[in-house]
């Protein structure tokens, strides 16, 4: 109380909530440098000093870091510690980009597909032949974000009891249609039509 401002009472920081736990500090390299120092503290020391207290306190914390960035070169650019990041590197664990992990794109969008068909109230029948494709090849820049992103969107946009198809994802133009050898030229040729429209529709908005 009185430590700062509109401070009423005591009030336990992030680490010592985590004491004889585990704390999870993500988008550890964008922290800046002042803020990086006193974590080192904290992993050299082991001790916090709370705002307004007269001593410090030990705390017993596993800390798990995470960053899309590469701290190696972060630390050669002078914008991540050095110190720090052999302190964090203790057990290094490298997630592949989502573009790199095969069918477990599929296995996600399954998931966000049942999610969100449920948060919308909206019955789905799955994610079709060419939609499968499209999210196999498609490069992922934003990773499980825009997977996410792209299936909340076919979701909302999908007729009720549908499948799933390209142009619903908004993740550009869908897969080019090839003869399967299951259906007539005819049919090939209409279903190539349709994808075009479809698309046509998408870039201009529906306009």
């Amino acid at each position: 109380k009185g430590a700062f401002a509109d401070a009423t009472g005591t009030k336990r920081g992030k680490f010592a909530l985590a004491d004889g736990g585990s704390i999870f500090l993500d988008e550890i390299g964008t922290m800046s440098v002042g803020l990086q120092a006193k974590l080192l503290r904290v992993l050299q020391e082991r001790e916090i000093e709370p705002l307004g207290a007269e001593r410090t306190v030990h705390v017993d914390v596993r800390v798990i870091a995470a960053t899309n960035r590469d701290l190696r070169a972060e630390v050669d650019a002078g914008r991540f510690r050095q110190d720090l990041y052999y302190r964090l590197n203790v057990v290094p664990i490298q997630l592949p980009p989502l573009r790199e992990r095969g069918d477990d794109i599929l296995l996600l969008a399954q998931h966000f597909m049942e999610q969100f068909a449920k948060q919308q109230g909206k019955a789905v029948r799955g994610l079709g032949s060419e939609a499968r494709e499209l999210l196999l090849r498609h490069p992922g820049p934003g990773n499980v974000r825009e997977l996410e992103t792209a299936l909340a969107r076919a979701v909302a946009l999908a007729d009720k009891d549908s499948v799933l198809e390209p142009p619903l994802f908004g993740l550009g133009a869908p897969v080019v249609r090839r003869w399967d050898g299951q259906h007539t030229l005819r049919e090939t040729l209409d279903a190539v039509e349709a994808d075009t429209i479809r698309e046509a529709l998408r870039q201009c908005d529906s306009n």
